[in-house]
């Protein structure tokens, strides 16, 4: 008999601790406030962030996998992109440019496995890569003429960089 009390308390108390500790109501607002007020644009942050429908329900640990798949998505699109205008470019030097920019955005989609690896052991102070992935998008961009159609994307990839290390960074502060 007084097990089976001992047991319902256990689990009650259990239950009470899990709720504190990752509650339910998933990622709220003041949350991504705190999170997204960290970067260049806070408005495209929380966007993107909210793009994920898991976003609206998710813990802290699964946010942190959201913002380094979100972060992987980009990096994925900017290197098929750069691939596409090493191929379609006549120009050399301009080739040699873009051949850069692929190098660089493969040695970030490698870094990003290794990081979505780390969140999903909740590993999060072993994530420490992810502030690379804006030197590598800056130094493609640098790289490139002044007048190259690539701005954009690369903007992209540094606002979604910023997302995922700050993300993760507060994961640090929050859990200790």
């Amino acid at each position: 008999m007084i097990s089976s009390v001992t047991f319902v308390a256990s689990v009650a108390i259990l239950f009470v601790a899990s709720a504190i500790i990752f509650p339910s109501d998933g990622i709220t607002e003041d949350i991504l406030a705190a999170i997204c007020s960290q970067t260049q644009n806070q408005e495209t942050c929380e966007a993107m962030l909210e793009s994920d429908p898991r976003t609206g329900s998710a813990d802290l640990p699964l946010l942190s996998l959201i913002s380094l798949e979100l972060l992987s998505k980009q990096a994925d699109e900017n290197h098929s992109s750069f691939v596409q205008f090493r191929e379609n470019s006549t120009d050399l030097d301009l080739k040699r440019c873009f051949g850069n920019c692929v190098k660089g955005y493969s040695d970030m989609q490698g870094k990003i496995k290794v990081a979505l690896e780390l969140s999903r052991k909740r590993q999060y102070k072993r994530i420490n890569e992810l502030g690379r992935m804006i030197k590598l998008a800056y130094s493609c961009e640098n790289g490139l003429p002044s007048n190259s159609p690539t701005s954009g994307i690369t903007e992209t990839m540094l606002l979604t960089s910023q997302t995922a290390v700050y993300v993760n960074q507060f994961l640090i502060t929050y859990f200790g």
